[in-house]
């Protein structure tokens, strides 16, 4: 029997509500053919692309995963604490909001509500938000693997518009998202099959020593 993690990778494309041509792009990565037992531990990266978008006051999406197979480890995840530093001498970057260790902290984002951690950020300059634009990591997010007790599939997926989930700008305005997702999967084998590799391992390991004393 084996658990597969279906990661809902990678991407949220988020477009103006005004229909500007401007967009934001988020791209979760990571937990893509890894084959971990249980006991091991699976990351995923949050990364954000503006595309030249400009004026973003607060920033908060959402990681959603299966908490019956997989466990949040907020001490093993860490965030960027600070991002889009530049513009109008260094103004109007987004720092981690104290959710997610705040600036300049750098610590995981807490979990927000049951299988459901937030990535937030605010500008440190609300009235005219970020001055700069650019590729940049938001978060590195760690998962404990639990034991699997029959076969399944967890998921974990990439969101805008989960509680608490915002993008806004200036003057109450938001960015409407539209979401458009990869797959990537995890395999996961039963205890028993990961017994037998571990005793597959000693069994090799054990007729090496004899051949060496022989030798």
């Amino acid at each position: 029997m084996r658990l597969i993690i279906i990661n809902l990778l990678a991407v949220a494309l988020l477009t103006f509500s005004a229909g500007t041509a401007s967009a934001i792009l988020f791209t979760l990565a990571g937990a893509d053919g890894q084959e971990v037992l249980a006991g091991d531990q699976v990351s995923v990266t949050v990364t954000m692309d503006t595309q030249s978008t400009l004026g973003i006051t607060v920033m908060s999406a959402g990681v959603l995963f299966d908490d019956t197979r997989l466990s949040y480890n907020e001490g093993a995840s860490s965030t960027t604490s600070y991002l889009l530093y530049g513009g109008k001498g260094g103004g109007g970057y987004l720092k981690a909001a104290q959710t997610c260790g705040g600036y300049p902290g750098g610590d995981g984002c807490q979990l927000a509500l049951p299988g459901q951690v937030n990535v937030d950020y605010v500008s440190v300059d609300l009235s005219n938000g970020t001055q700069n634009s650019g590729v940049v990591m938001l978060v590195t997010l760690v998962f404990d693997v639990i034991a699997p007790q029959n076969d399944g599939s967890a998921f974990i997926e990439l969101t805008s518009t989960a509680p608490g989930n915002v993008v806004g700008q200036p003057g109450g305005g938001s960015i409407m998202p539209a979401i458009d997702s990869g797959v990537g999967l995890v395999v996961v084998p039963e205890p028993a099959i990961a017994g037998l590799a571990l005793a597959a391992i000693i069994t090799v390991s054990g007729l090496r020593s004899r051949e060496r004393r022989r030798l």
